[in-house]
């Protein structure tokens, strides 16, 4: 398993120093994509959740769109 940062940016960054473990890069981009519609139904500022690996890399984008957006 391999530990994934979820960030949102809405101008700033708002880190995830934690972090969870997934199983691979799939999963984290499934999970980025939940966080962005969880996001989405309370924050409408609010613009990307940025998945990076262990190592700093970013691997996906998922952007943050309210249903008004669509």
């Amino acid at each position: 398993m391999a530990k994934y940062h979820f960030e949102i940016v809405d101008g700033y960054i708002i880190e995830d120093p934690r972090g969870i473990e997934l199983q691979s890069d799939g999963q984290a981009r499934k999970v980025a994509g939940e966080i962005a519609k969880q996001v989405a139904a309370d924050e409408t500022d609010m613009k990307d959740v940025v998945v990076k690996n262990s190592m700093g890399d970013v691997i996906h984008t998922s952007p943050i769109k309210s249903d008004s957006d669509s």
